[in-house]
């Protein structure tokens, strides 16, 4: 059996490929002492793990077991808040969310809103457009989707950066292996801030109701037989999160990569319609999220592994996405690659990402928006770029860059 590589090591952030090939050629389904569950390294493996019934996502026992034990009690009502998340639901309850959310986030919606997020794209680079260089990271992939959720949810401008805040505060409680006590100490107040703060916007939409997203999931949750309004409330979060966090990264991610490899970006403007391609390329190369868990409910056998009841189980996707099996070699950032949508970026199963076509449509006209406007754009060699220091995240924190002009 290969020996644990340290997948929170700071040198293994934002590159933790070889670990996960080695693993993946030498113990695929590999009890982690860290984790203290089983990682799966292997696109077929993950890919079962998210589809079988013997799997459950009703798995907060998981973070539970990462919270510092003198945190617990803090903690309590946090997770009676998560308990009402669609992350955290199997079966009916799980259906009878995401069928909600799934009109809000159809194709045809998302059309709809592409010229918001044009304009978003646009008002963001504006501000940049003089400058010699910027932060790509915190100037452009950070604030551009927490202003397209944010528009969404009718929040107003002013508190754009709470919503950062907000979405920062969750994503490190839920994404740290362990979770630190710092954000043991923020969640509560953050669900709360919340909570507060999307409860006078539905009090102001039952009153002014406008006909948008918001309103859709209001008149929802007003009907108890679809959803009740305190599991509305709880997914405000969820939308926030998953709306935020995984576009920041993939965006981020996508920077990055086209500045590394400017032979794919010619390729890219030379023809408009590649975008497509090459974000789904950017998912499977360097995925937003790379794990995600699930709580083994029924005694099920997995790559020559027995699992039981209560073992706790990561699906290591980024590594899944790496995996040559699926993806002849998968260390080469491919433009052309004709399989690159069987990425598992999206997770896989009855919880595929609800808002994929959100995250695909904003990566697209992002990079696009920011390519086309500077053509000359480059690395700063001045200033390092920062990756998140976050196991379970995989984007960036800086990401410095100059214009070239």
């Amino acid at each position: 059996m290969a020996s644990e590589p340290d997948l929170n090591a700071p040198a293994v952030h934002g590159n933790p490929f070889e670990a996960y090939r080695q693993l993946r050629e030498s113990d695929p389904v590999h009890w982690s002492d860290a984790f203290k569950g089983w990682c799966l390294y292997r696109h077929a493996d993950v890919q079962t793990a998210l589809g079988h019934p013997a799997f459950s996502s009703k798995r907060l026992d998981t973070f539970r077991r990462l919270t510092p034990p003198d945190r617990a009690a803090q903690v309590a009502e946090a997770f009676e808040t998560l308990e009402r998340w669609v992350l955290f639901q199997d079966g009916e309850a799980h259906h009878r969310q995401r069928r909600l959310f799934g009109h809000g986030f159809a194709p045809g919606a998302i059309r709809l809103m592409l010229p918001k997020i044009e304009a978003v794209a646009d008002e963001l680079i504006r501000g940049l457009a003089t400058r010699p260089g910027f932060d790509a990271a915190a100037e452009f992939a950070i604030p551009f989707p927490v202003t397209v959720i944010a528009d969404l949810f009718a929040v107003e401008s002013g508190d754009r950066l709470r919503v950062q805040h907000w979405s920062d505060d969750i994503a490190t409680f839920l994404t740290s292996i362990p979770i630190p006590a710092e954000a043991c100490d923020r969640i509560g107040p953050t669900l709360r801030d919340l909570a507060s703060t999307m409860a006078a916007v539905v009090a102001e939409r039952r009153r002014h109701p406008r006909g948008e997203f918001i309103d859709e999931l209001i008149r929802a949750g007003e009907d108890g037989t679809v959803l009740e309004t305190a599991d509305l409330m709880a997914n405000f979060s969820v939308l926030l999160l998953a709306g935020n966090e995984t576009t920041r990264n993939l965006i981020g991610n996508g920077i990055h990569l086209l500045l590394q490899h400017p032979d794919v970006l010619e390729q890219v403007r030379g023809d408009e319609g590649l975008w497509d391609h090459v974000v789904l390329e950017i998912l499977r190369y360097r995925s937003p999220i790379q794990m995600i868990s699930r709580l083994v409910v029924e005694e099920v056998e997995l790559g020559g592994k027995r699992m039981k009841p209560g073992d706790q189980v990561f699906c290591m996707l980024g590594a899944a996405n790496h995996d040559p099996e699926v993806f002849p070699d998968p260390e080469r950032f491919d433009l052309r690659r004709a399989n690159a949508s069987d990425h598992l970026a999206f997770g896989a199963g009855p919880h595929f990402c609800v808002g994929y076509a959100l995250a695909l449509a904003e990566g697209r006209i992002a990079l696009r928006r920011l390519f086309e406007t500077f053509p000359g754009l480059r690395a700063d060699p001045a200033r390092p770029a920062e990756f998140l220091p976050i196991t379970r995240l995989m984007g960036f924190t800086h990401l410095p860059v100059v214009t070239g002009a």
